[in-house]
């Protein structure tokens, strides 16, 4: 199944973000998994780890580029969008983190 994945790439230094999209195939009906992203930007030319998972944030494997992190934005399975929603993700651990209080 082909998957597009929409993100981002953040230059150190300035302003710019380049707004981009790559191509992941996985298994039919399958999301892509994080490294198949990673291993997507690197086809790429992007050298980078995931430093966050469930907002797909990565960031350069070496000083000195001038890449500062890439998020991904979207990934565009046809009729499935996925979207990473860091909003809804913060409200729900701040209530999990809450301990439970007998009345």
């Amino acid at each position: 199944m082909e998957c597009i994945v929409h993100f981002e790439v953040v230059h150190h230094g300035t302003d710019e973000i380049a707004k981009l999209r790559g191509l992941v195939m996985t298994p039919d009906k399958e999301k892509p998994t994080v490294d198949d992203m990673q291993e997507m930007l690197r086809m790429m030319g992007y050298e980078v780890h995931c430093t966050d998972e469930a907002a797909l944030r990565f960031e350069p494997d070496h000083a000195g580029t001038d890449v500062e992190e890439i998020r991904i934005k979207k990934v565009d399975m046809g009729e499935e969008v996925y979207t990473p929603d860091m909003q809804l993700r913060a409200i729900a651990e701040q209530l999990m983190s809450k301990p439970n209080r007998s009345i």
